[in-house]
């Protein structure tokens, strides 16, 4: 018996320990989408068909906007800066404004404010006011018995609903924040807008005249303590000074003005006793041979010096004519002389005078010169003496003059404070009011549609991905080869879709399977990928097989209505047609559906044959369009005993004999899963070929149908995914090129 080669059972283990993953390329993706796009084109369609339905079922909603301005600058109060000296705002200020507006203190003020304005106008809107709260009591009462709830309830119930559909953004990076709530009308959300941004501007103002009396109260205590602090500094200052006989003046303590001074009186009285000194050395130093001379009356400065040098040089200068006249010897020469004389000698006593003076000058200088020098020593080892103590005076001088100029600064800001509680300013503004807008703001068509296709085509490729990954089929070469164990030998098309024909069709005699095309298709239609599609399984059973020697090839599936017995009748006819001898066994004895399809008219077939009542020649039946011989399975009454009819010794000579005047035997035996006919049957079958339907079976009854079958599964040569959509196959196959199927002629 013709075993399977080791390079077959290596692959199909090979094959079989490998696991398919998944790649998520961008060519993946794309082929994905080919060939799921009528998925994908579903879920579009029906999420298309519910944005139409949810754009005319859809209650429209009305929203009115109002635009909110923070100023960046502090508000301005009677003149004067606000008491916060912080500069402008930053972005956290601005989202927190935001925040705020969102909160529930501004939506409780929003329904108070909605329900007064209600009660003013004689009405509310279904929405806004009464109304609201009215159907908001109504949900809070569950029951005839349950209690009614509060009027805190029932307004905290409000204001969440009002939040539910209130929206605010701040615009890009500027001061200003957007804020739009809607209604089942434009009045109601005109009125809903209008109160919340009532209720902002209003808790601002309140939030702003509480800090302001709250920081008045603690500035009132504060101001209290500092001045209460400054007294005390100040009584401290004087006390110090009254201790330590610190006496201040216009230009600072009395000690150091003193000491300035005298240091000053004594730079005077050294230059004074310096000039009284040098006078007097000018004196001494002059020649009294020389009185009369110029120099002596310019550096004295004398009047009566003066004088007599004048009346001197006038005797002189007579005395020189008489002497030029007379002579020395006359009497008028000689009683000028005498007189000159006199004057020399007045000139010299006043001399001795003004020396006697420059003297008492001198030492009068001298005199006081030292007696400002003792005076300022004095007061510099006073003021040595003291330096520690101004030291002291200066941080006492310091800490009062702390003390007083945060007083002063406390009390500017106390007078704003009390100013602006009086007046307050907010830094928000409502630069944009709402008003009733003109149509709905919701559901909007250009919005809504888009985004159903969207949302269409989002759910339609997560159903394909599903349907590609998480399938538990067969579509796929690869899911053969991972997901069986074996090769895939290729995928046959549903004839039914293919051929666009009946199923029945004009028999002629001596046909197997006249007056049903689809059996014959191999033979009518030699051209078509189905017919080459079981070349490549014949191409594949004769490179398994034994060089000159004939081949059983079992044909098995999993389950029922795989197409197996279609497969099997048209793989023999094309066997028979290329001229070789061909053996085709109905082999399923519990349901002959072979014989049903290529012989309905048979009355004899292998049962007979196996129970010795007729020979093998006399049960077949002979194709005379390809000579392909045919035994048929005729079952009058179900046999129980079916495998050890199938393991009998009538069985081994019936295939020795076929063995020896046929080439290929082909046996349709039933499915794996429901009998064991083929697995008993396998040690006697040279090779299996393995018929899959695509689409439809699952992985794990394949993986039922070979656990527990290691000699079916070490045989099968490959598998078949078979009845595969002709339409959607082409998408699966995009990858191969637009010319992949030029080749396959379907007959006419």
């Amino acid at each position: 018996m013709l075993q399977v080669t080791n390079s077959s059972v290596s692959s199909s283990e090979r094959s079989s320990d490998s696991r398919f993953v998944p790649q998520l390329d961008a060519l993946g993706l794309l082929r994905i989408v080919y060939r799921q796009w009528p998925t994908i084109l579903t879920g579009v369609a029906i999420c298309f068909v519910f944005a139409i339905l949810y754009l005319f079922l859809a209650q429209p909603k009305y929203s009115a906007s109002f635009l909110i301005y923070i100023d960046p600058r502090q508000a301005q109060s009677l003149g004067k800066q606000e008491i916060s000296m912080s500069g402008p705002p930053d972005p956290g200020i601005i989202e927190s404004q935001v925040e705020i507006l969102k909160s529930e203190s501004v939506a409780l003020t929003a329904v108070r404010l909605l329900e007064e304005r209600a009660k003013a106008g004689g009405g509310a809107s279904e929405d806004e006011g009464p109304g609201l709260v009215q159907r908001i009591v109504s949900a809070l009462s569950f029951g005839a018995s349950s209690p009614p709830p509060t009027r805190e309830e029932i307004q905290h119930a409000a204001a969440e609903a009002l939040l539910l559909r209130l929206k605010v953004k701040r615009i890009g990076l500027t001061y200003v924040i957007e804020a739009s709530y809607w209604a089942r009308s434009p009045e109601a959300a005109a009125a809903g807008a209008q109160a919340i941004a009532d209720a902002y501007v209003e808790s601002e103002m309140s939030a702003k005249f509480q800090a302001t009396q709250k920081a008045t109260s603690w500035m009132q205590e504060r101001i209290r303590e500092l001045r209460d602090q400054a007294s005390i500094a100040d009584r401290k200052l004087l006390q110090y000074k009254a201790q330590h006989n610190i006496v201040e003046t216009g230009h600072g303590l009395m000690n150091e003005q003193q000491l300035a001074d005298v240091n000053s009186q004594l730079g005077v009285a050294r230059a004074a006793t310096a000039e009284a000194k040098a006078r007097l050395e000018r004196l001494n130093a002059l020649n009294r041979g020389d009185i009369v001379n110029g120099s002596v009356s310019d550096a004295l400065r004398s009047d009566i010096i003066t004088r007599l040098r004048a009346q001197y040089l006038d005797y002189e200068n007579k005395q020189a004519e008489l002497i030029t006249k007379y002579g020395q010897a006359h009497g008028a020469v000689q009683n000028l002389e005498k007189q000159k004389e006199q004057i020399k000698r007045t000139i010299e006593a006043e001399l001795d005078r003004i020396g006697e003076s420059a003297r008492s000058e001198y030492e009068i200088a001298l005199a006081r010169e030292r007696g400002t020098q003792e005076n300022l020593d004095k007061l510099v080892a006073q003021q040595a003496r003291t330096g520690e103590s101004q030291v002291q005076l200066r941080d006492l001088e310091s800490s009062a003059q702390t003390y007083r100029s945060i007083y002063d600064t406390f009390f500017q800001q106390f007078e704003v404070a009390v100013k602006q509680q009086s007046f307050p300013v907010s830094d928000a503004r409502v630069v944009t009011a709402p008003f009733p807008p003109d149509k709905p703001n919701w559901p909007k068509a250009i919005i809504v549609l888009p985004l159903g296709v969207f949302a269409g085509a989002f759910l339609g490729f997560f159903f394909a991905l599903v349907r590609e990954f998480l399938g538990n089929n067969f579509r796929l070469g690869d899911d053969v080869i991972n997901y069986a164990g074996f090769d895939c030998l290729g995928i046959l098309p549903n004839l039914a879709l293919e051929t666009n024909k009946k199923r029945t069709a004009l028999g002629r005699p001596g046909q197997l399977g006249g007056n049903n095309a689809f059996v014959r298709h191999s033979v009518n239609a030699p051209f078509s990928r189905f017919t080459e599609t079981l070349r490549n399984v014949k191409v594949t059973i004769d490179s398994n097989k034994e060089q000159g020697g004939a081949v059983v090839v079992g044909i098995v599936s999993s389950v029922p209505k795989e197409g197996k017995t279609t497969f099997s009748a048209n793989m023999a006819l094309m066997t028979a047609k290329m001229g070789t001898r061909t053996l085709l066994i109905d082999g399923d004895l519990h349901n002959p559906s072979l014989t049903r399809t290529l012989a309905p008219q048979a009355q004899i077939g292998s049962v007979e044959v196996l129970q010795g009542a007729i020979p093998l020649a006399g049960a077949l039946l002979r194709d005379e369009e390809s000579g392909l011989e045919f035994l048929p399975s005729i079952v009058r009454v179900r046999e129980s005993n079916i495998v050890a009819l199938l393991n009998s010794g009538a069985m081994v000579q019936l295939l020795d004999q076929a063995r020896q005047n046929y080439d290929y035997i082909y046996i349709d035996l039933p499915p794996v899963v429901p009998v064991v006919d083929a697995k008993a049957f396998a040690h006697r079958v040279d090779q299996f070929v393995f018929v899959i339907e695509w689409g439809v079976t699952t992985r794990d009854v394949v993986r039922d149908a070979l656990e527990g079958a290691d000699i079916l599964r070490q045989k099968v040569v490959g598998g078949v995914l078979n009845k595969a959509d002709p339409a959607e196959l082409k998408r699966f196959e995009a990858y191969k090129g637009r010319y992949y199927g030029s080749y396959y002629v379907d007959e006419n």
